[in-house]
């Protein structure tokens, strides 16, 4: 039986490639494709493919929300990102919310369907140009690590309080959110400023890629 795939890319060219691609292989099939983060979701729900292929940078939602729906409803199936250079602290929230697979855009056929492949096999593949990106990120990280305490001096709250934060969330957001008063807020802000030796909410989001890794290997090794 064909591996029906919901392709989700905003690139109306690179989106009829890659149905091309993907229609030379008899064992894969694309179930649905759209542009639009909001109506995949809709297209997830009501057709449960086999296998995601995600683009990260999409006009409506973020392909990251799209993501972490997917995972909260289905945590098995698997999701191969399609991503570009420039988008590495996205890959790393991608990384945190279980995505498989990474795969350039621009990448040849084989890479495709080799991420295709260990997807579905529910391993990890991630397009050889991509390594470089990822070691510079990795070192920066750590060299961020270093200057700072680590997040697990913050409470669950804190931690999650950071999350909203690094995502571009107002106070009253949050407060909505996570059923909190807007004050409340205030205070945890300023406590977890004072925690990590941060002078403002600015600096914190200059170092959401180090935020997010830090919580994915804390979330792993629990």
């Amino acid at each position: 039986m064909k591996k029906r795939i919901l392709l989700i890319e905003d690139d109306d060219l690179l989106r009829l490639g890659l149905k091309s691609i993907i229609q030379t292989k008899k064992e894969y099939a694309i179930d649905a494709d759209t542009a639009s983060g909001k109506q995949a979701l809709r297209l997830f729900d009501a057709n449960h493919p086999d296998i995601v292929l995600l683009d990260l940078l999409l006009p409506d939602i973020s392909g990251i929300e799209v993501l972490r729906h997917i995972k909260r409803i289905a945590p098995k199936i698997p999701v191969v990102v399609l991503t570009a250079h420039e988008e590495n602290e996205l890959l790393f929230e991608a990384l945190e919310w279980g995505a498989n697979c990474y795969v350039l855009k621009g990448a040849g056929p084989e890479e495709l369907f080799l991420g295709i492949h260990y997807a579905l096999l529910s391993e990890m593949f991630i397009s050889p140009k991509l390594a470089k990106l990822i070691v510079e990120a990795y070192l920066f990280v750590n060299r961020q690590r270093k200057a700072l305490p680590p997040l697990n001096e913050l409470t669950a709250r804190e931690r999650e309080i950071v999350k909203l934060i690094i995502d571009g969330k107002k106070s009253k957001e949050i407060a909505d959110t996570l059923f909190i008063s807007v004050k409340t807020v205030h205070k945890h802000r300023s406590n977890i400023l004072e925690k990590l030796g941060l002078s403002n909410l600015a600096d914190l989001r200059q170092r959401k890629m180090y935020v997010l890794t830090e919580m994915y290997e804390e979330d792993i090794n629990k």
